[in-house]
C-alpha cells in the first residue's frame, strides 16, 4: 500500500496515496515546498511525490519526487545541520537511483527513513532503537511513527507491532490492541503520530480503510485521499487525474494545483545560484554523476573544497531576479561583505 501521512509544525500536513495527494494551505507549508507542489513554472515542478516529511523545526522539509519532465529529484537543502546524517544518506542512495520513503521526524532531531537498500535513523527512543536492531533478522520496519515525549509505533514486515503510546495517544493504543478489528481490516498497514499534538494520529488498514484524529479543517481533503487507497496486494491502477495529481487543502478544484499569482522568483534565484556552484564543481571535476538529482546544487556538509553555505546570502533580494537570472542583478541584491565572506569560505583568502 502506497500510503503516507506527515504532520508538520504550524498546522501543516501532507497526505498521499499512489494516485493523489493533498497538503495544507493558508501559508502552513515551507515556501520552497509549496512552490514545487503548486508552481507549474518551477524548474522541478512536481508530477509525483515519492516522499514528503517535516522536521519538527518550522520552515524545514525533505522531499523526493518525479518532476513533470520525468526526472527524479530529492531535496535536502532545507533540512538544516541537525539532519546532516539524513542528508548524507539521501545523497548516498541517490547514486544507486534510490529515494527515501515514509520518512518521519520526531522530537530531539529524531528521524527514521526507509529506502530499497536499507534504513537510516538517529536519536530514536532507546527502547525503539533496541527493538529495531533486535528484530533485524526476523522482520524489517515498514512504518515508524514518532510522537510526543518518546511515544512511538513501529510496524514490521512479519506482522509484529511494537508501541508505547498509552499515555499520550490512548486511542492509538486501543486500536493496536483490538486484534479482532485489526484482523477484520487485514491488519494495520500504516500509522503516523502528530509529534506536535498529543492524541492526533492517522491509521490505514490493509483493506484500504482508514481512521484518524486530525484537525477538523483537514478532514475533507484527508477523506478524499483516503478513499483512493487500495487494499494491500492489489494492482496499481492508471490514474485518471491530471498530470500533477495533487491539490491544496481548501482549493476549489479537486485534482488541480493552484496557479500562483506570479512566477516563483525566489525559486528562480536559488536555482540560478545553485547552477553557479554546480559549474564550479564541474570545473574542479568533483561533481559525481547520479541517476537521481538534487533540486539544488548546494552541499552544506563537510567537503573539500568547503561547501557553499547559503547562509552567506542572508541579504539576497529575490526581487532583483524578476526578468530572469542576470549575474549583474544578482550582485546588486547581495551585501558585498557577505559575498566576499562566501567566496572566501569556498576559495580561501
Amino acid at each position: 500500500m502506497d500510503c503516507d501521512f506527515s504532520f508538520g509544525p504550524n498546522g501543516a500536513f501532507f497526505a498521499k496515496s499512489d494516485s493523489i495527494w493533498a497538503w495544507s494551505d493558508n501559508n502552513t507549508l515551507p515556501e520552497p515546498l509549496r512552490l514545487i507542489l503548486e508552481d507549474p513554472n518551477h524548474p522541478q515542478a512536481n508530477k509525483f511525490p515519492y516522499d514528503v516529511a517535516f522536521p519538527t523545526e518550522p520552515g524545514m522539509f525533505s522531499m523526493s519526487w518525479k518532476t513533470v519532465k520525468g526526472e527524479d529529484y530529492y531535496e535536502e537543502l532545507f533540512l538544516g545541520p541537525r539532519y546532516a546524517k539524513l542528508a548524507e544518506y539521501m545523497r548516498k542512495i541517490a547514486q544507486n537511483g534510490e529515494h527515501c520513503t515514509r520518512t518521519v521526524f520526531g522530537p530531539d532531531a529524531s528521524y527514521f527513513t526507509i529506502s530499497p537498500s536499507g534504513f537510516s535513523w538517529q536519536n530514536l527512543p532507546p527502547v525503539l532503537e533496541g527493538d529495531i536492531i533486535g528484530r533485524v533478522k526476523k522482520g524489517h520496519p515498514t512504518a515508524v511513527a514518532l510522537g510526543v515525549h518518546g511515544s512511538f509505533v513501529v510496524l514490521y514486515s512479519d506482522g509484529n507491532v511494537t508501541f508505547d503510546v498509552v499515555h499520550h495517544y490512548p486511542a492509538v493504543d486501543a486500536i493496536i490492541r483490538n486484534s479482532a478489528e485489526n484482523a477484520r481490516r487485514k491488519g494495520i498497514s500504516f500509522i503516523a503520530l502528530n509529534p506536535h499534538a498529543a492524541g492526533q494520529y492517522y491509521v490505514a488498514y490493509g483493506d484500504a480503510s482508514a481512521t484518524w484524529n486530525i484537525p477538523t479543517e483537514w478532514t475533507v481533503d484527508v477523506t478524499t485521499v483516503s478513499k483512493s487507497l487500495r487494499p494491500v496486494g492489489s494492482a496499481r491502477l492508471v490514474s485518471t487525474l491530471p498530470p500533477t495529481g495533487g491539490f491544496a487543502a481548501g482549493s476549489s478544484q479537486f485534482g488541480q494545483t493552484q496557479t500562483p499569482a506570479s512566477p516563483s522568483v525566489l525559486s528562480t534565484g536559488l536555482h540560478a545560484a545553485g547552477q553557479i556552484w554546480h559549474a564550479y564543481q564541474d570545473q574542479q571535476q568533483q561533481q559525481q554523476s547520479s541517476q537521481f538529482s538534487q533540486t539544488t546544487y548546494f552541499d552544506t556538509s563537510n567537503s573539500s573544497p568547503p561547501a557553499f553555505d547559503p547562509s552567506t546570502l542572508q541579504n539576497f533580494d529575490p526581487s532583483t531576479l524578476t526578468a530572469g537570472f542576470d549575474p549583474s542583478t544578482l550582485a546588486a541584491g547581495l551585501d558585498p561583505t557577505n559575498v566576499l565572506n562566501g567566496f572566501a569560505a569556498v576559495f580561501g583568502n
